[in-house]
């Protein structure tokens, strides 16, 4: 296993160590989950931008039109939801 020294500010180190002695949890098994996650929430998005370029850069992708969107998203909650605007 890899160490990993960083500084953090001291109410960050505060809550952590509340954290730690409320749930159990040693402060590194704290920060390591909180690390874990944090990469692979990271690593999805990263993935999904990388992925929608491709496929706008290929010509095969459709889109719906911008003031389309606009207009059903101030819609959203209201009686004039509606469809979603179809993609072209």
């Amino acid at each position: 296993m890899a160490n990993l020294s960083i500084r953090v500010p001291e109410e960050v180190g505060e809550q952590l160590e509340r954290l730690a002695e409320s749930t159990g949890r040693t402060r590194s098994f704290l920060a390591l989950d909180a690390l874990r996650r944090y990469l692979a929430q990271e690593e999805w998005q990263v993935q999904a931008v990388q992925t929608a370029v491709e496929r706008a850069d290929s010509g095969t992708a459709k889109y719906a039109d911008h003031d389309a969107v606009d207009q059903w998203l101030a819609g959203w909650g209201t009686d004039d939801e509606g469809d979603a605007p179809e993609c072209e």
